[in-house]
């Protein structure tokens, strides 16, 4: 295999695994056995060898990203910096409703609270997806403001 596709699917492995750990998953099995995945197949994917455009769209599909979308994040910086600043937007939110992560997190239709606790942690930034999710269920508050601090 060419040396430039060996390098486009380790990359690939990376960013599935990124997503995994950003959904709360710090094990791979519990994702697979969660999401009825094969943990041989999904383990392999995570490091970059045998998969398809379909499998690859099944997983993107769990974490509800297009292909296209994954593809232009991996255009990106993979080692994006953290806003520090959405920890305190989450915060605030938590604040002003007076919700618990859980609570917060149910109210978003969110299964657990692992995504909020990874920007309340400054482990990850608030996302266009979230701040979209916190926007409809509040509508009060700005979607602008949620992701970026702008009013």
């Amino acid at each position: 295999m060419e040396p430039e596709l060996v390098n486009l699917q380790q990359n690939i492995g990376v960013h599935i695994k990124k997503l995994r750990l950003e959904a709360g998953f710090s094990s791979y099995e519990v994702f697979a056995d969660k999401n009825k995945l094969s943990r041989i197949q999904y383990f392999k994917m995570e490091k970059g060898t045998n998969f398809t455009l379909k499998s690859l769209d099944r997983i993107l599909n769990v974490h509800d990203i297009t292909i296209v979308n994954f593809f232009h994040l991996l255009e990106k910086d993979p080692k994006r910096a953290i806003d520090t600043s959405c920890s305190d937007r989450m915060n605030e939110l938590l604040k002003r409703f007076k919700l618990s992560k859980i609570e917060f997190s149910k109210s978003l239709g969110l299964s657990n609270s692992n995504q909020i606790n990874s920007i309340l942690n400054g482990k990850s930034n608030i996302k266009a997806k979230l701040a979209n999710k916190i926007n409809k269920v509040y509508p009060d508050v700005s979607f602008r403001w949620v992701l970026k601090g702008e009013s």
